[in-house]
């Protein structure tokens, strides 16, 4: 009989898998997975790190996969790339924001999300600028407790 090892999760990958499961989404991976698809209605959700926000004229974007990604994680990265093409087929994506302990940032709903492909870069786009400044500033916020 085989052994398997059960490897604990952080307890930022725990907050992250159940704010997916709350929102029926399976993911892969618990412990690893940023993107998956819900059951319900076949909606893509992406976890996004406040860290990668832009915001500018324009609203909020931010990066979700790019070329470079393949080093880190190629399972991961790979089903990250599937999602964000099956998100770009379907129009539309939801999204919410991890935080700077890379934990979903408390008392959010989903973003509906744009998915774009530019080169060899996938992101998520969202927002105008007058619903971009409350990010911002928290994203400010975050960076400057960081610091």
């Amino acid at each position: 009989m085989g052994l398997s090892l059960i490897l604990p999760m952080a307890n930022r990958a725990v907050l992250r898998a159940r704010f997916f499961q709350w929102h029926g989404v399976t993911l892969e991976s618990h412990a690893r997975s940023r993107s998956g698809v819900r059951e319900e209605d076949g909606m893509v959700v992406f976890a996004m790190l406040i860290e990668r926000v832009r915001v500018d004229a324009w609203g909020c974007s931010c990066l979700l996969w790019t070329s470079c990604d393949r080093l880190l994680d190629d399972a991961i990265s790979v089903v990250t790339l599937r999602h964000c093409r099956l998100a770009v087929q379907h129009g539309v994506a939801e999204g919410f924001l991890l935080g700077r302990h890379h934990a979903p940032m408390e008392c959010q709903e989903l973003l509906a999300l744009r998915v774009v492909n530019v080169g060899r870069e996938y992101w998520a786009k969202w927002g105008h600028a007058v619903r971009a400044e409350p990010v911002l500033a928290t994203a400010c916020s975050d960076r400057a407790k960081a610091q």
